[in-house]
């Protein structure tokens, strides 16, 4: 694709990003792990979330940006044995979060990903004590109520796991799960999916994304619902 034409003057236009060593070894990396990026996809840092994806051209409805094949996918079918038999009592988004927290510690290969995770609990993961106070308003009472809902729901699941995986490594390792990954349909089962590349992608609500997410051929295909603009980011429906 071309990039969109402008009637603004240079001064106005956007600035592209800049090249980012890091941003390329990760692609470099995707690569070597089957994932396929289009050339108008792009990773480069952000100012205030580490890592993100964007635009580099205009994309087009319909146009894919990435695929990911099933085993290249962090989730409750991707886990072994072992791990799968620890997990068996927990729900879902539990188990994968302790598996996020087995990767994390041990990425087997998968090192240029896990490093782009973030290394504190995001969102309200990340929220304690007297820093509730900073919310008002029946909104945020209404998240609070809701965090600390799935914050018992994690710390049962965490009191049924090995001893070394403590509660502020598994509170991460739940962050990760709720900011990263996808709520996907695979294989007739509806699973959250932590996918390399595409959990750079930005979430939103409201029907404010452009993007979406389908398991077709044994691949995770991340495809374009509404045109985005050069240098905008790719987002999915939160």
């Amino acid at each position: 694709h071309g990039g969109p034409t402008r009637e603004t003057s240079a001064s106005h236009m956007p600035s592209p990003p800049s090249p980012d060593a890091s941003g390329s070894a990760f692609l470099d990396w995707a690569s070597s792990a089957g994932v396929a990026t289009s050339a108008a996809f792009l990773v480069e840092p952000t100012a205030t979330e580490g890592f993100g994806a964007v635009a580099g051209e205009r994309v087009s409805v319909g146009d894919i940006l990435v695929t990911v094949p099933r085993a290249s996918a962090l989730a409750v079918f991707s886990l072994e044995e072992e791990m799968r038999q620890t997990t068996t009592s927990l729900a879902q988004s539990h188990a994968l979060a302790y598996a996020a927290c087995r990767v994390a510690a041990a990425p087997r290969g998968r090192e240029p990903w896990v490093a782009l995770w973030p290394a504190t609990p995001e969102g309200t993961w990340g929220v304690e004590g007297d820093s509730w106070r900073a919310f008002d308003g029946d909104a945020f009472r209404e998240l609070r109520r809701l965090h600390e809902e799935g914050e018992a729901a994690a710390r049962a699941a965490h009191e049924k796991l090995p001893p070394d995986i403590s509660w502020e490594r598994f509170k991460l390792g739940v962050s990760i799960v709720t900011s990263r990954a996808a709520d996907l349909v695979v294989s007739g089962e509806r699973q959250p999916v932590l996918l390399p590349v595409i959990d750079l992608c930005n979430h939103r609500r409201g029907g404010e994304h452009n993007c979406a997410i389908v398991f077709e051929d044994d691949h995770f295909v991340l495809r374009c619902e509404r045109p985005i603009q050069v240098w905008r980011a790719p987002a999915l429906a939160h």
